[in-house]
């Protein structure tokens, strides 16, 4: 059975990672820290890593880059958890020796693929490949050279190089397209042949969402050149790799459908069953709903808070947002925590109907921004989204959030109904947090004037 240590400093997310896992045949295995990690890793003695980028003391990039100095872990599959997924964070952790990487929100169909990739259990490429025959720039190591891409598709390559190059390298190939801007492209090679000119197979590792849709379109384009050299008519090949595409989809969506209904057989909780109509869309909700249980698992206000911290970054995936709370004295909202803003930066207290934050408080309606979320914002009164945080139509606060990890264009309906029930749990956990809190203060107060009483 193979044996995975997962390591990150959110017990929520481990719960998770765990989650995903579980029942596919490993063996899970936790650390909180890069430094547990390094002290433990002898005795576990994992089949593969998953540890995350960002945590405090040592980072996900720095332990990788410590276990590859020791020969004994040297081939050890590590996959890295990133926030944000942007490119240089890729480079810096292939640069680290990683195999792979993955960001939040988790997908969990994307983690198990990967992981069954990183340990063996898929050999090959699945996807469908196309003869090629392309120049590319190679730069690994820190030297550029030029080379040659055969045996092309979406997973992978077949790469010939002018110098040699070594099974496990991190590589930055550069592709030149016609009509867009050139395509790069991260990978690790995972086999070299023993005649050098037979070359060396490559995994592609996407630096972006974008960078995949542009490599799919490459190899249409040359599935295209194909068939016209072989005298093929140019509407009719479009049209029949048109169909070949169109079969993928549906045998993956067929694929994805029977998965489901595997899962739906295991499952008996009335939350999952809510969100059966909407899985196949985002597992985000299923995401949130493991979040939640943690989340009503406390009456401590201060925890409650910092699990709603852990919520908003580890699945909801958002880099800048603010809590805050409606003081009824003074009728304002005032900032309670938050995430990504300069440290003392000072909040001003906010009336009802001023800005969006104020004006969501005052309709009690959600928020979002119309077109393109992808710059996020920068103004305190001005946020991306806004969630009114209500208990029986009570407003007891807002929380904002300005700026988003994932790299997406324009929020889905999916969205819509993910942060609408994220607003619903949190407020219910931090009215009840709120309540026993002061029933534990009146308590302590009354045990006092019993306990003077009796002396």
């Amino acid at each position: 059975m193979p044996k995975i240590l997962l390591v990150d400093d959110v017990d929520l997310f481990l719960e998770l990672e765990r989650s995903y896992l579980e029942g596919c045949g490993y063996d899970l295995v936790t650390a909180s820290s890069g430094e547990e990690t390094l002290k433990r890793l002898d005795k576990v003695a994992p089949d593969l890593l998953l540890i995350d980028f960002y945590m405090p003391g040592m980072d996900g990039d720095e332990v990788c880059r410590l276990i590859r100095q020791d020969t004994r872990w040297k081939n050890l599959p590590i996959l890295i958890v990133t926030a944000a997924g942007k490119p240089e964070e890729v480079k810096q952790c292939l640069q680290a020796g990683c195999d792979d990487y993955i960001t939040k929100p988790v997908n969990k169909q994307e983690l198990c693929n990967k992981v069954k990739r990183l340990l063996g259990e898929v050999t090959r490429r699945q996807d469908e490949r196309v003869s090629v025959k392309l120049p590319v720039q190679l730069r690994e190591g820190g030297r550029l050279h030029v080379g040659s891409a055969h045996d092309l598709s979406v997973s992978g390559v077949l790469l010939k190089s002018t110098v040699p190059l070594e099974e496990n390298d991190a590589i930055e190939i550069r592709f030149e397209l016609t009509e867009e801007k050139p395509l790069v492209l991260f990978g690790k090679i995972k086999r070299v042949a023993e005649k050098k000119a037979a070359g060396c197979g490559v995994y592609f590792i996407y630096p972006d969402p974008n960078s995949k849709g542009l490599m799919e379109k490459l190899i249409r384009s040359q599935k295209t050149e194909q068939l016209l050299g072989e005298g093929g008519d140019v509407q009719l090949s479009q049209r029949l790799i048109s169909l070949e595409d169109e079969c993928a989809k549906l045998r993956v969506a067929q694929d994805e459908a029977m998965r489901r209904i595997g899962e739906l057989e295991q499952e008996n909780l009335e939350f999952a069953n809510q969100l059966v109509q909407v899985e196949d869309v985002n597992n985000n909700l299923t995401n949130l709903y493991i979040a939640s249980s943690r989340l009503h698992s406390t009456l401590d206000r201060e925890e409650t808070l910092e699990i709603i911290k852990e919520i908003v970054i580890n699945f909801i995936g958002a880099e800048k947002f603010a809590l805050f709370l409606f003081d009824k004295p003074t009728r304002m909202l005032q900032f309670e925590t938050g995430e990504g803003f300069e440290e003392g930066e000072r909040f001003p207290e906010i009336s009802l109907g001023e800005g969006v934050i104020g004006g969501t408080a005052a309709s009690g309606e959600n928020y979002f921004i119309e077109g393109s979320v992808s710059e996020g914002s920068d103004d305190t009164l001005a946020p991306i989204i806004a969630i009114p945080l209500l208990i029986q139509e009570q407003m007891i606060g807002v929380l904002a959030i300005y700026r988003l990890f994932i790299q997406k264009e324009q929020l889905e309906s999916i969205d819509y109904q993910l942060f609408s029930m994220l607003g619903e749990h949190a407020a219910t956990a931090l009215f009840s947090s709120t309540i026993y809190g002061r029933s534990e203060r009146k308590r302590k107060t009354y045990q006092g004037f019993v306990d003077l009483l009796l002396k």
